[in-house]
């Protein structure tokens, strides 16, 4: 049986530094392998550009690239849709894998993304070794978790199904 490969989920309010965060584990990855989901909540993937940017991993999700976006939702919302055919690619591709990080929107609660990893053909594959919750402690010292709560009550009125 192949060793399963490690998953490291990131998640974190909007704007709290994930992606910073992500960009420094891909610049320092000693040699290790390193594929990324980038969950974005609009259309357009500003996270998955900022880290293809960094030009370590090669360009994309196509044709063997690492960074893959998720756009148009929130992964706890779209487990099925998006994340599980990603997740069956990276799993085909597992022998030039040697860990994938998880960037989840900064709207995502990580328990439905989590139990997805129960899924029996992620589950013989693949395995959650950390959860890692990103906090930007100045904001939280100040009392303002997010730097435009305008926006972010504007997304949840924008989609009636999230429950955060």
């Amino acid at each position: 049986m192949a060793t399963k490969i490690p998953v490291t989920v990131i998640t974190g309010f909007l704007g709290s530094g994930k992606t910073s965060l992500i960009r420094h584990l891909l610049q320092n990855n000693q040699g290790r392998r390193i594929a990324v989901l980038v969950n974005e909540f609009g259309e357009l993937g500003i996270d998955g550009e900022l880290l293809k940017s960094c030009q370590i991993c090669p360009e994309d999700g196509e044709d063997g690239g690492n960074i893959f976006e998720l756009t148009n939702g929130c992964l706890c919302c779209t487990v099925q849709e998006e994340f599980y055919p990603t997740m069956q690619e990276l799993i085909k591709r597992r022998d030039s894998i040697d860990c994938i990080l998880i960037e989840t929107s900064g709207l995502a609660l990580p328990k439905p993304l989590i139990k997805a990893f129960r899924w029996q053909e992620i589950r013989a594959a693949a395995t959650v070794d950390a959860v890692i919750t990103v906090v930007d402690c100045a904001a939280v010292a100040s009392g303002t978790f997010a730097s435009n709560p305008e926006a972010i009550a504007a997304q949840r009125q924008a989609d009636d199904s999230l429950e955060h």
